[in-house]
């Protein structure tokens, strides 16, 4: 048996299973609770902590996000990544397949350049779901990538309404301002997703960018 057990045993476990990611989350399932996890999330052995991240990823639900958003500021670089990358992974899950697969065709018509097609497909996914985060925030790239900026701000906003942590939304948002040329209003949104995630390091130099641009006087 895998339970409780620390980092050789987990490693082991997620190592030999690798190639099947159904069975890892059976085993995980099986031999982990969610309190295990985050407690090896937090673990002074950056190696443990690495593997509970990514179990995590696999089999985490919204009650493990806050220990995962204060993973996001670890010291070590192997643990934020693989909180991040759960944090996206728990973000996509609204608790109902049927809404869940309509995201997921919703990113794939991203992928394919189908930007009106994703808007309607995350429109779905709002109207079935208006309570999910999610939906919003894939719905605000779309319409960023439509040049539709009020839009994707709206979509932002609602995004970071239902879930404050979401730095992705905050990004976004960011983004958008840019565009607008709204220089002020796009640092403080950048600077709010570096407050949740400073691993951003792309957001980080676009803050130093865009002030460099601006009047002395407003630097």
């Amino acid at each position: 048996m895998y339970r409780r057990n620390g980092t050789a045993e987990l490693a082991k476990l997620m190592f030999k299973n690798s190639g099947d990611a159904e069975k890892l989350k059976r085993l995980l399932i099986d031999n982990y609770s969610e309190d295990n996890l985050v407690t090896y999330l937090d673990s002074e052995d950056p190696l443990l902590g690495r593997a509970a991240g990514f179990a995590l990823r696999l089999i985490g639900t919204s009650k493990v996000i806050p220990a995962l958003v204060a993973a996001l500021k670890n010291k070590d670089r192997g643990i934020r990544y693989n909180a991040e990358y759960a944090l996206w992974a728990i973000w996509s899950q609204s608790g109902d397949d049927s809404v869940d697969a309509m995201l997921e065709d919703g990113k794939n018509l991203l992928k394919n350049e189908a930007y009106q097609e994703a808007v309607e497909r995350f429109t779905s996914v709002i109207e079935a779901a208006p309570s999910f985060a999610e939906g919003y925030n894939q719905r605000a790239i779309a319409y960023f990538m439509l040049e539709e900026w009020s839009k994707a701000v709206r979509d932002c906003k609602q995004t970071i309404s239902l879930n404050p942590d979401h730095f992705g939304a905050f990004a976004g948002m960011g983004h958008v301002y840019v565009r607008l040329g709204k220089v002020d209003e796009a640092i403080e949104a950048y600077k709010q997703a570096l407050t949740i995630n400073p691993s951003l390091v792309a957001i980080a130099e676009t803050i130093l960018r865009l002030r460099s641009r601006m009047p002395d006087e407003q630097n």
